[in-house]
Formats: C-alpha cells, sequence, structure tokens
C-alpha cells in the first residue's frame, strides 16, 4: 500500500513558496514557518499545526515531539518558542488539539501524524503544560504512542483532575517521565534530544533497531509489502496463543484482511536491546512495546542479513503475565484448554460485628464476639481460599473464629487501598470464594472497583448484612444481599 506522502509534500512546496515570497534575512531561513493541516473524524474537522526541521524530506526517519493543546492553539503551539528549539534540533514538531476523546478523535490525529512521518524509534515524545487536564488526559488516553511524557510549567495549586491525571502518567511502565517546570527552549530541546539519543543504538546495531522501526511502521501503515519484505517468506512469526506458529508466506495469508485497512496493527517500542553475532550478519533482540488493546507486549527474535538489508528471521511476540497475575489466569488458561465452563469468583463482604465504643481501634463487644462465632458457623461449609482484614482490630477479631476452622491467615490490607485489594483478589484467587471484612464506607467501595454496578449501603447499627459478589460466569458483576443471626 502506498504512503500517502502526497498531503506533506504540498504542504512543504506550500511552506517554500512563502520563503520566497518573504524573502527574509538568511537566518530567519533556516525554519519554515508552521503549517496548519486538519484532520477528518467522526466528529468534524480537526485542526493540528506542524513545524518541519531544515532541509527536512519525505520519508526520511525523524524523532517526532508532539504538543498537546487547545482546541484553537495549534498554530500558535507550534510555532511558540519550545517548538521552534526542537525543529532546530532535528524533530518534527506536530500539534494536536486535546479535545475529549469522543469517538476516537485523537487516535486518528495520532493515526495522521503516523501517515505523515516515520518516526524514528517508534514512539513520540509528549509535551504538554503542567496544568492542562485535558491535555494530560489525552497523553493518558493515548500513552501507547509515547515513549517519553515531559510536562512543562508550574505545577503548584494543580487542580485535582490534572494530579491526578500526572500521577497516573509517571505510573506507566517503561516511559521516561520529565517534569521540565519552566525550562527554557533551549533547555528543552536538550532534555529532549538526551532522551532520545539514550535509546539510540550504535553502529550495526542501530541499523537492525532501523529495520525493525521500519517492520512497526508498516504494520501501522497498512503497508503490506513493506511489512512482508521485512518478514520474508521463509521466516517465523510466534504469535501470543500458543497454536500461533506461521511462516511468513502462511502470516501474510493470515494478515491479509488486517492489511486492507488504512493501520493493521500498531505495536510502538519503548525500549530495545540488539546483540550482534561475531559474523555480523545475524541479531538477537528483544523488544518492549505498547499497544492499545493489549497494553504492555514483549517482541523477541532474530534478524539476518540477507541481499545487503536486514530482515526478521523469528519474531516472538508474548503478552508478560506480572507474577500477581499468573496463578489466576493458568487456571483459567487450563480450564479452557480442557473445554471447562470458566468458574466464576466470589467475593463475601461482611462488615465488622459490634465494638465496645466508638474509639479508633475498637475491641469487639460480647454482642461482637457472638455474631464472629455465627459468621464462621454460616460461612464454614464455602471453599474459602482467603481472608482479608483491614488493619484494624475489629476486622480482625470478626473472622478469627472462621479463620480458625478453616485453617486460614487473615491477611490484613490498608482499609483505604479497595482498589489494590480488588487487583490482588481478581488476580490471585480467579474461580474462587474470598471472604472481606471491612467497614461500612470501605465496603462499598471495594464493590464499586470490583465491577458491581450499583451502589451497596451499610447502615450505622447494620452488622448482620453480608454481601455476596459473583465476578466472572458470562454475567455481569452482581451482588446478593444477605443476613445472618446470632
Amino acid at each position: 500500500m502506498p504512503r500517502p506522502f502526497a498531503f506533506l509534500s504540498a504542504c512543504l512546496a506550500a511552506v517554500v513558496v512563502a520563503l520566497v515570497a518573504v524573502r527574509a534575512p538568511a537566518q530567519a531561513l533556516t525554519l519554515p514557518p508552521p503549517a496548519a493541516f486538519a484532520v477528518d473524524t467522526a466528529m468534524g474537522k480537526v485542526a493540528c499545526a506542524m513545524q518541519m526541521p531544515a532541509a527536512y524530506e519525505p520519508a526520511q526517519w525523524r524523532p517526532v515531539a508532539l504538543f498537546v493543546c487547545g482546541d484553537d492553539g495549534a498554530m500558535a503551539a507550534a510555532g511558540a518558542p519550545p517548538a521552534q528549539a526542537l525543529a532546530a534540533a532535528g524533530f518534527v514538531v506536530v500539534a494536536v488539539p486535546a479535545g475529549d476523546g469522543a469517538r476516537g478523535r485523537d487516535g486518528v490525529a495520532l493515526a495522521q501524524v503516523r501517515r505523515l512521518f516515520r518516526i524514528e524509534q517508534g514512539g513520540m515524545h509528549a509535551l504538554v503544560a503542567a496544568g492542562a487536564a485535558p491535555a494530560l488526559a489525552f497523553v493518558r488516553r493515548n500513552a501507547h504512542e509515547f515513549q517519553t511524557v515531559a510536562r512543562t510549567g508550574a505545577v503548584e495549586g494543580l487542580d485535582a483532575e490534572a494530579a491526578a491525571a500526572w500521577r497516573a502518567l509517571a505510573r506507566l511502565p517503561g516511559r521516561r517521565v520529565a517534569d521540565l517546570g519552566d525550562a527554557a527552549p533551549a533547555a528543552l530541546a536538550e532534555r529532549l534530544q538526551r532522551l532520545h539519543g539514550e535509546r539510540r543504538l550504535p553502529a550495526a546495531a542501530g541499523d537492525v533497531a532501523r529495520a525493525l522501526d521500519d517492520f512497526h511502521d508498516a504494520a501501522a501503515n497498512g503497508d503490506e509489502d513493506r511489512y512482508f519484505a521485512l518478514l520474508p517468506d521463509d521466516a517465523v512469526f510466534l504469535g501470543t496463543d500458543g497454536a500461533e506458529r506461521w511462516t511468513g508466506a502462511e502470516f501474510r495469508r493470515f494478515a491479509l484482511p488486517y492489511f486492507q485497512r488504512a493501520s493493521a496493527w500498531t505495536y510502538v517500542a519503548v525500549a530495545r536491546a540488539v546483540e550482534l553475532a561475531p559474523s555480523g550478519d545475524v541479531a538477537w533482540f528483544d523488544e518492549t512495546l505498547d499497544n492499545a488493546g493489549y497494553g504492555e507486549c514483549r517482541g523477541s527474535g532474530v534478524l539476518v542479513r540477507r541481499d545487503g538489508r536486514w530482515v526478521v528471521r523469528q519474531y516472538n511476540l508474548t503478552i508478560p503475565v506480572p507474577n500477581d497475575l499468573a496463578a489466576g489466569l493458568a487456571r483459567r488458561v487450563r480450564a479452557l484448554q480442557a473445554g471447562l465452563p470458566a468458574q466464576p469468583t466470589t467475593v463475601v463482604l461482611v462488615r465488622h460485628a459490634e465494638k465496645v465504643d466508638a474509639s479508633a481501634d475498637a475491641a469487639l463487644s460480647e454482642a461482637g464476639h457472638a455474631r464472629a462465632r455465627e459468621l464462621a458457623r454460616v460461612l464454614g461449609d464455602l471453599p474459602i481460599r482467603a481472608v482479608y482484614t483491614s488493619q484494624f482490630a475489629r476486622t480482625k477479631d470478626t473472622v478469627a473464629p472462621l479463620c480458625q476452622a478453616l485453617g486460614l491467615t487473615a491477611q490484613a490490607i490498608d482499609a483505604k487501598a479497595t482498589a489494590d485489594l480488588a487487583t490482588v483478589i481478581r488476580a490471585q484467587h480467579a474461580g474462587g470464594v474470598v471472604v472481606v471484612c471491612g467497614h461500612s464506607n470501605t465496603l462499598p467501595q471495594l464493590a464499586a472497583a470490583l465491577g458491581v454496578g450499583e451502589p451497596i449501603a451499610y447502615g450505622e447499627s447494620e452488622y448482620d448484612a453480608l454481601r455476596v459478589v459473583t465476578i466472572g460466569a458470562g454475567a455481569d458483576v452482581g451482588a446478593l444481599a444477605l443476613r445472618f443471626g446470632r
């Protein structure tokens, strides 16, 4: 599929005409002026802008810096001193409005950027103003497109939305996230040059890296011929499913429907290592990739020199599984392979029993201890795998008789860490039964984190309520309300 550079060539030609007409002094001719372009989306046209480096030619590999701006600010951002400094340093600079993410508007704009430019190292460099919550949200939505994220400007007094978006970006795996403050344009350009240079591989390893960039870029732009020139018929492609082992020729037949689209798939490398054989004609690589659907992935394999160019001889695409998720996922895989229905995960939410007083870490009252024994009787026949409590004595004491009867040890997790607990339950106890003893204000949060749609609540003096949350088994997450007495 031919690469659509006609639009870009027209833009550059217009820039040249403008330069001749102005006849500015020689030093003003170093960079062309910013050029506007529009992207057609389902929500209408999106006004974007670009600032080109000097002597740029179509199909050149260049680092790309993406400024995320307000809806009417693309031309101003592309012409501002930071963009000019980056273009002078050799970057292609693109300014894209943040929008609100509706109906994939920003994704369409970023796909257009990939069609216009061959992005060196695959991932763009995102720049955003510190307090611009919509721009931060844009980068967060499209984090798979970027190898670095930088924010500029004062960070004091950020609103809660902007602060939360920045914290989420700072946790992204494999990214270089920088807070540049009020850095001067030259300092900003130097910083991005350094970050970009950190990933640049030298000599022959750099040639291998460029071949891999070309490989991924061809897929992102639906260029079937270029992609399979890099993955020849006698290559081997190993997919994420255990049954997916194709020769290059077989993979081309499989992938044909994908390459009928404007983009087959987009995987962006955020880290890469290359090692060459002493002969210099074989290279081994591994790379960390990001993808909008699958998240962090890993590619590894072998390239060989053939007819004077590097081609992929084997590519192995995998989805790394964090250790905390491995056990639950393995059980689900075994069940699927055995043709067994997926077992639901059952989470029994119980509030602590009655306490002696209103102190911060009050013990159970006599009535509370009696209720704890009743809870053990009611739940004792369930195949409970784990019991969780908060750090407070009243929750630990409520499940103590149950744990004693089952031979389990309750695990205490901070009462505020409901999202973390939901992750642990999904990861480590898929298909099992778990009991969580918490508080009237934390159990509703946990239920929501587990996916329960309807809010649940506990009355101030309600100590006999159980909420049984069921996850999986092909149904929506639900919570059954039950009661137990003494």
